[in-house]
């Protein structure tokens, strides 16, 4: 009888144990007896042989495996895999609250690697944890909403499920990240409200204009030249502040999503310095720039790093009386206090705040960027408000400028997304320095 090559495998004779080998033996040799006393014998033997064969078969699908091997095959962490192919953080959770499963996105956004921890060693919610008693004695399933605001707004919708595995009752948590969703839909509804508060003047005044020059000012050139040049001044305020409203919507997205890019914090300083110079020239304002020779790399996304630098040399610029200097410094420094104490905490007599402060992470170092201004300083209750969207403290003070009051709002937020440091001093008389810090890169 030939053999099927994909069967061969079980049939290879050197895989035949010693015991087979004797049993076979010993029923050919009985059998050979059976024949040489009686033909039926021998046949009723064989027949008898091949019924016990066949039962032994069956009965193997039937055979109840010890405990001990039943609790490893039934027992709660034959689920792991399963949790490992779910994209979303998930934990398996015994009815004694420990956690006996995980995944892979779980441990990497929790921060924990040891298991058998009890639940409320990593999240202390008490929502979720009053489902997960639920699903364990009332078998109820449950979504629990909550957010995490450490130094970035976090939002999380925890689906928590019961789960019965032979003997076992467990629950089952699943995570799913929000904040991308809550964030577009807070981004749009902010814009709404901000552009059309912050729209609404220089419309009004361009309306006014639009009818002046079609009534009393229409046959006067000169009159009419005045009033176009001011829908020219309100028409280019409404366009900054359009493009200040996007770019701020557009970081706020995605600023809960670190950047893991690596820039070079005294480039980017130099080419923003290169791109202001005329601005800066026609105002006869002069810069400077103190930063070392060698590289000052730093973890960020460099586009964004360039909107920091070049708003707060922009409004350093803008307040420099002419004749005056801005002065831009980029160094390094060991932890987030010493990256405060050289970048913000220079002159005595200033008043000085800290608009955002990172949390604290061991065996982190910073870097800097400080941008000092000649202007007329700014008063100690102004401070910490400096950072809120459309504040201007000139508004305050009755002596309105041409900025929309969203350029430090922009560079807090990016600052932010850095997971950074942005603060200020200022005194009167002599000037005001914003400095923003962000985690230094390491070698590579």
């Amino acid at each position: 009888m030939a053999l099927d090559p994909l069967n061969a495998a079980r049939w290879r004779i050197d895989r035949v144990p010693v015991a087979a080998w004797a049993a076979g033996a010993t029923a050919v040799l009985a059998a050979i007896f059976a024949f040489t006393t009686s033909a039926s014998a021998a046949l009723l033997m064989i027949l008898a042989a091949a019924a016990c064969f066949w039962a032994a078969r069956e009965a193997r699908r039937f055979i109840i495996a010890p405990r001990s091997e039943s609790a490893e095959l039934l027992g709660l962490g034959a689920l792991a895999p399963l949790l490992e192919a779910l994209p979303d953080p998930a934990l398996l959770i015994d009815a004694e609250a420990r956690i006996v499963g995980s995944n892979a996105a779980a441990r990497r956004q929790m921060q924990f690697e040891a298991r058998g921890q009890f639940l409320t060693s990593i999240l202390r919610h008490p929502d979720v944890l009053e489902a997960v008693q639920a699903a364990m004695r009332e078998g109820e399933t449950r979504a629990v909403e909550y957010e995490t605001s450490t130094q970035v707004e976090r939002h999380t919708r925890c689906y928590v499920a019961p789960v019965t595995w032979g003997a076992d009752r467990a629950a089952m948590l699943v995570f799913h990240d929000q904040t991308a969703r809550i964030s577009t839909e807070r981004m749009r509804a902010d814009f709404l409200a901000n552009a059309s508060h912050e729209l609404r003047t220089p419309l009004a005044s361009l309306t006014l204009l639009i009818e002046t020059i079609g009534g009393n000012a229409r046959d006067n050139p000169v009159d009419r030249d005045r009033f176009l040049a001011m829908m020219q001044v309100q028409a280019d305020r409404m366009r900054r502040l359009i493009d200040d409203l996007l770019s701020l919507s557009r970081i706020e997205l995605d600023e809960h999503v670190p950047p893991s890019d690596r820039a070079d914090l005294a480039a980017v300083a130099r080419e923003v310095l290169d791109a202001l110079g005329t601005v800066a020239k026609e105002r006869e304002v002069s810069l400077r720039l103190i930063a070392p020779r060698g590289l000052v790399s730093v973890v960020g996304e460099r586009f964004q790093l360039a909107q920091v630098v070049q708003n707060l040399v922009d409004n350093a610029v803008k307040y420099t009386p002419p004749g005056g200097e801005v002065v831009v410094e980029v160094g390094a420094a060991g932890d987030r206090e010493e990256a405060a104490a050289l970048a913000g905490r220079r002159w005595d007599e200033a008043g000085r705040i800290a608009l955002l402060t990172p949390a604290a992470a061991a065996n982190l170092s910073y870097s800097f960027v400080r941008v000092e201004d000649a202007g007329p300083g700014i008063a100690k209750r102004f401070l910490p408000r400096l950072a809120q969207r459309f504040f201007r403290v000139e508004r305050e003070l009755g002596n309105q400028r041409g900025g929309t009051g969203l350029g430090l709002a922009i560079v807090k937020h990016i600052v932010n997304r850095h997971r950074g440091g942005f603060l200020v001093e200022s005194q009167p008389g002599r000037g005001s320095a914003f400095a923003a810090y962000v985690e230094s890169a390491g070698e590579d």
